[in-house]
């Protein structure tokens, strides 16, 4: 699972496809995903590049913080 992080804080998670898919959706009108949305399935940096411009973060874990929010007993 990767997680989609703004400011530290889980925005979205799923695969790599799903987070793929959440961005062009939710930041359509943003003008890189419109610019470069079409290769996000074959050119992985190229949607890397697009969400750090949007101010986005991808990561494979969550932060500790996000973590012990949804882990508390």
């Amino acid at each position: 699972m990767k997680y989609l992080l703004r400011n530290k804080k889980v925005e979205a998670s799923g695969s790599t496809k799903q987070l793929i898919e959440y961005v062009k959706e939710k930041y359509k009108d943003e003008f890189w995903v419109k610019e470069n949305a079409q290769k996000f399935d074959t050119d992985f940096g190229s949607f890397k590049f697009t969400i750090e411009t949007l101010g986005l973060e991808l990561s494979d874990k969550m932060t500790n913080s996000e973590y012990n929010k949804t882990h508390r007993r």
